[in-house]
């Protein structure tokens, strides 16, 4: 069954994006608290009916119902609203500076042409967008007040644990100030992508009943720290809500008040290990981020990273698997010269890498493929062996090969035939690369990719690095009978 998952916003605005950011006076250096009032509880403290009711009244006037007006077409569309109903929607944030700034979902907001927040107190109150990131859902709303605004303070969410207590501040259905008690039931859901959208995506998951309405309000722990962004539920479940890590935002903030984020990249496709492909790369260890890629040019490829490396830490920090990747680069910071540590031949190597801008397009145009030929006439014709476990035929790197197909690959087996449908097609491997490497074992020519195509039975994966012109690959075939 296909799993449907619902952004918990109490009406789907039919809007895009905006793009644009309000500007307005200097904006403080410190836009948030890191210290929560104390509750007198700790993570060995037991928890009582009491102390959830504490927890909600030092966090509830700090949080804030936000009821968005937009126009079908987006907050900059030309149409007329006349004839096409305004479309209304309502969402949860929470002020994290006293001076009015508060944190909301980007998708509570998006498109939105009016905005209004109304406090613990009912007073009600205009809001402006200072900032906002469609590829993480937060955004930054600015409330002109003039009066010091409750505030909750963000905590450290590496620090979270599953299974401890926590509570979340909504406004379920319009139903504002709503408090619900659960535990954190898993951390680092980095597979729940809402509505669809690819999104740097890290999330608490948690059993405290979220709602639609509740997007944009705090996971409160025991400490009375915020350490989660409500965001959404799964639509065909109940009690699995997810939330954004408060490290995030904090990441993000300071961007956001700008008006811009900025991303830093590595410049790397990766995969996820499998059993399978870890045993052929001598790792005892199921974790990194497998290279599938580098981009020619981009700062993993001057900064010495290969296609086939497996990386497992960036700038300290572990990856787990090819999800934890893409957040960690992209926050990195642009010109961060960062420690890169992969595993690569079975040891631990260490890079450093200086990360650049994300460009607006990744990579140029792909090198045209070379197009299979036939030998020219009065020319030796090379030796070819056809491997039908893999569905490829290849041929020892000759002279005249190596004018004809523009080889500029030291030693390895060039592909001079696909079967279609075969392992080697569906792996992404065309005529004219050349196989270099099987897991660790550098390929001769096509008698060392027979002998080692030897060692793998049917329905074996056989990693395989691959040079493309200056571009190298690592690919993984299912070996076939």
């Amino acid at each position: 069954m296909k799993l449907q998952w619902v952004r918990v916003l109490a009406c789907t605005l039919a809007c895009t994006a905006s793009g644009a950011f309000a500007q307005g006076p200097r904006i403080p250096d410190r836009l948030w608290t890191e210290q929560p009032a104390s509750t007198g509880i700790n993570a060995d403290t037991p928890v009582t009916m009491g102390a959830f009711s504490k927890l909600a009244k030092l966090i509830s006037p700090a949080v804030v119902n936000i009821s968005v007006t937009s126009r079908p077409g987006g907050a900059d569309s030309g149409d007329s609203p006349y004839g096409r109903p305004m479309m209304h929607g309502e969402g949860t944030g929470f002020f994290i500076h006293a001076d009015g700034y508060a944190l909301t979902n980007n998708h509570v907001i998006e498109g939105a042409t009016d905005i209004q927040v109304r406090t613990a107190n009912d007073r009600v109150f205009k809001a402006r967008v200072i900032g906002r990131d469609p590829r993480t859902d937060i955004a930054l709303l600015k409330v002109d007040g003039g009066e010091p605004f409750a505030v909750a303070p963000l905590g450290d969410s590496s620090k979270v644990s599953v299974g401890e207590w926590v509570v979340a501040i909504g406004n379920p259905f319009g139903l504002s100030h709503t408090v619900t008690a659960g535990i954190v039931s898993a951390l680092g859901r980095t597979e729940v992508q809402p509505q669809g959208r690819q999104m740097y995506a890290n999330f608490i998951q948690t059993d405290a009943s979220i709602n639609p309405g509740n997007s944009g309000g705090p996971l409160v722990n025991t400490r009375g720290e915020v350490i989660g962004i409500n965001t959404a539920i799964r639509g065909d479940g109940q009690g699995i809500g997810f939330a954004i890590p408060s490290n995030m935002a904090k990441k993000l903030v300071p961007m956001l008040a700008r008006g811009h984020v900025e991303r830093s990249y590595l410049g790397v496709s990766v995969r996820d290990l499998t059993p399978e492909l870890a045993r052929n790369l001598k790792m005892d260890k199921l974790v990194g981020a497998l290279v599938a890629e580098v981009v020619p040019g981009s700062p993993a490829d001057l900064g010495g990273v290969r296609a086939g490396d497996v990386i497992v830490s960036l700038e300290g920090t572990p990856v787990h698997n090819a999800n934890d990747l893409p957040w960690l680069a992209s926050s990195a910071g642009v010109r961060a010269k960062v420690p890169v540590e992969v595993l690569r031949d079975g040891k631990t190597v260490t890079l450093s890498v200086q990360l650049k801008a994300l460009p607006r397009q990744m990579g140029g145009e792909e090198e045209p493929a070379p197009q299979p030929q036939h030998p020219a006439q009065g020319s030796a014709t090379p030796d070819v062996l056809a491997l039908p476990g893999l569905g490829v035929s290849a041929a020892d790197l000759t002279p005249a090969l190596r004018k004809r197909f523009h080889i500029t690959a030291g030693e390895g087996a060039l592909v001079v035939g696909v079967d279609r449908g075969g392992p080697i097609e569906q792996a992404g491997v065309r005529v004219g690369d050349v196989i270099v490497r099987s897991g660790q074992e550098p390929v001769s020519g096509v008698q060392g990719l027979d002998r080692l195509s030897s060692f793998f039975r049917p329905g074996d994966v056989m990693p395989l690095l691959i040079q493309r012109g200056k571009q190298m690959l690592f690919v993984a075939p299912r070996k076939g009978r």
